[in-house]
């Protein structure tokens, strides 16, 4: 079951003759401590955005792309993850699975003082929350368009961040199809 926000927002797109689908980006150790179990590769169903970087022996850990519709055995556990833990977002995209992975995966790291290089948790709801609100500039805001639009969690109330700029709907946290 997912989010009525994320359902509404692609009736929409399927008005404006929009043909994407809605994938999970998830925290691996959210999910992991929630269910007891790790994620893993499958094609079509679950991709490591780790998988051939050099964090890829935390690709448990780090984050992941589901694609629901493929692996609809996940969508229980993502909705009550994400309830739960700060654990998953919904994207709202026209891109395949590893397609949609190869667009994230320069948004992994960040530049830092001292020309020092950083993880960028962006899956964190709670991280992304905080970006959304510092980044205001046009490269700043390149991660954000990664993704035609970002469903989340935070604080209870249920966020939007859409490719056109921002645009936040906010509503109850339990608000579900």
């Amino acid at each position: 079951m997912m989010p009525a926000s994320v359902n509404e927002q692609l009736r929409q797109y399927g008005q404006r003759r929009y043909s994407g689908h809605v994938l999970a980006l998830v925290d691996g150790i959210q999910y992991q401590q929630h269910t007891g179990q790790q994620l893993t590769a499958e094609t079509d169903r679950a991709v490591s955005l780790f998988a051939g970087t050099h964090e890829m022996a935390l690709a448990h850990a780090g984050p992941w792309l589901l694609d629901p519709k493929m692996a609809r055995e996940f969508i229980a556990d993502l909705r009550e993850l994400e309830q739960a833990r700060p654990g998953v977002i919904w994207l709202s995209t026209a891109e395949s699975l590893e397609r949609q992975a190869a667009k994230l995966r320069p948004h992994l790291h960040t530049r830092i003082p001292k020309g020092r290089s950083a993880l960028l948790r962006f899956w964190d709801p709670r991280v992304l929350h905080a970006l959304d609100a510092v980044c205001r500039g046009k490269s700043e805001r390149e991660l954000f368009r990664a993704a035609d639009a970002w469903h989340y969690l935070n604080e209870g109330r249920r966020f939007t961040i859409d490719d056109n700029g921002i645009y936040r709907r906010t509503m109850g946290a339990s608000e579900s199809l």
